[in-house]
């Protein structure tokens, strides 16, 4: 993924794309980047640990984004999930079909969204949530500049 980052990137020269486990113990080092994000990676493993080590990378001041997926569990899950098919449809006509790029990992969400936003209220207290149309959630999150978790 990050080759396909690197490849499709037109971003400024500020940004380094850096392959690392974050959940290794000193892979990264802590509360040295001004901007964390992890698109679709939280649900992979064990996910407080998963939360809590992104936070701990995320520098005083900075901010941390995560969009994460979550299991239908109530029928309203259900029915707000089902209002993302069309656009899910439409997207993939207009993108030929494609789910993904060759080689993208795939795995199901095994969070209800209740506990998803439970445990991320948790963690990161004064973080935002939303739910987003294609099955996804987004969550932002400003380390206060001090103290905070």
């Amino acid at each position: 993924m990050i080759e396909l980052a690197r490849g499709h990137a037109r971003v400024p020269g500020n940004v380094t794309y850096l392959e690392a486990d974050h959940l290794a113990d000193g892979a990264l080092p802590e509360r040295a980047y001004d901007f964390v994000s992890a698109v679709a990676v939280v649900h992979h493993a064990p996910f407080e640990e998963a939360v809590t080590r992104l936070a701990r990378l995320t520098a005083p001041g900075g901010r941390l984004v995560i969009v994460g997926m979550a299991a239908n569990r109530t029928p309203l899950d259900w029915l707000i999930s089902a209002c993302g098919v069309p656009a899910s449809l439409l997207h993939a006509r207009r993108n030929g079909g494609k789910r993904g790029p060759v080689g993208m990992p795939m795995e199901d969400a095994h969070m209800s969204w209740a506990e998803v936003r439970r445990v991320l209220r948790r963690l990161l207290p004064g973080c935002t949530l939303r739910r987003t149309l294609l099955w996804r959630y987004v969550m932002v999150w400003d380390r206060p500049r001090e103290g905070g978790p």
